[in-house]
C-alpha cells in the first residue's frame, strides 16, 4: 500500500467479491456462489493525519464494459463509496493507525445483466483540490 504525505490521501484499493468473502481480494465472478445474486464493492483508502479534520467527496460509479454504457443504478454503490459530507477523521469510517488514517468500507450491490462485465472507477478530491486521487477495480462478469 503506497503511503501518501502528512497532507495527503490516496485511494489504495477498489474491488469486487463474493458477500464476505474471508479474503480481500478482486473475485473475477462475485456473484458466482448465487447467480444473480448480491456482491460486495469494497473501497479502500489512505490519508496523512494533517487531513484528520479536512472534508472531501468521493465518488463509484460503474460501466457495463459489455453493453459500452453505464451500469445499472442498482450496481452504484451508497453510503460511505458514495459521499460528499465525511472527513477524514470520522469515527466509524476512519482508522487511526498513527502517522496515518486508513479506511476500509464494502457496500453490497446487486443487479446487472448476467454475462455482461463490469468495472468500477472511483474518485476522490477534497475541497480545495489539493488531494485528488482515481483508481479502477478490474472488470469483473456477473452471473
Amino acid at each position: 500500500m503506497h503511503m501518501p504525505n502528512f497532507n495527503d490521501a490516496k485511494i489504495t484499493s477498489l474491488y469486487v467479491n463474493a458477500v464476505g468473502a474471508a479474503v480481500d481480494i478482486q473475485d473475477d465472478a462475485p456473484n458466482a456462489a448465487t447467480p444473480g445474486g448480491p456482491f460486495d464493492v469494497t473501497l479502500e483508502m489512505v490519508a496523512g493525519n494533517g487531513l484528520l479534520t479536512s472534508g472531501y467527496t468521493v465518488t463509484t460509479t460503474c460501466t457495463d464494459l459489455t453493453a459500452t454504457q453505464a451500469a445499472p443504478a442498482t450496481l452504484v454503490p451508497g453510503g460511505h463509496l458514495n459521499s460528499s459530507t465525511d472527513t477524514f477523521g470520522e469515527s466509524g469510517v476512519w482508522k487511526s493507525v498513527p502517522p496515518y488514517l486508513t479506511f476500509n468500507q464494502s457496500v453490497q450491490v446487486t443487479g446487472g445483466t448476467a454475462g455482461h462485465v463490469y468495472q468500477y472507477t472511483a474518485s476522490l478530491f477534497n475541497a480545495n483540490g489539493q488531494v485528488a486521487s482515481i483508481i479502477q477495480s478490474d472488470p469483473f462478469i456477473l452471473l
